[in-house]
């Protein structure tokens, strides 16, 4: 033990402490945008989602106004947004599994 600091031991204390406080910047940054990405992931696939239900709604509109052509592309955009969604969703899970296992 030390009975008195010389000016070598406080740089290297002062030198270890911004080091320190360095990584844990960077940790928190890290577990921030991890929990940002984790957030997004199921922003993204109920954006899908909702895109899906949007043209369903235009769909039935197309039915009731008895507009073929309408509802073949409102179908088909509705289609387009669900396997989207389904795609996003089985991409993600596999990705979170991912990072659990270098968790």
């Amino acid at each position: 033990m030390y009975l008195y600091l010389s000016d070598a031991n406080i740089f290297c204390t002062t030198v270890y402490c911004v080091h320190w406080l360095r990584m844990l910047a960077l940790w928190d940054r890290w577990a921030e945008e991890l929990l940002l990405v984790s957030r997004e992931m199921i922003w993204m696939v109920n954006f899908f989602i909702h895109k899906s239900q949007q043209w369903v709604g235009q769909m039935q509109e197309a039915d009731a106004n008895k507009k073929v052509g309408h509802r073949c592309y409102v179908a088909r955009q509705a289609q387009i947004y669900l396997r989207l969604s389904q795609q996003a969703q089985d991409s993600f899970e596999r990705t979170k599994g991912m990072v659990r296992v270098a968790e």
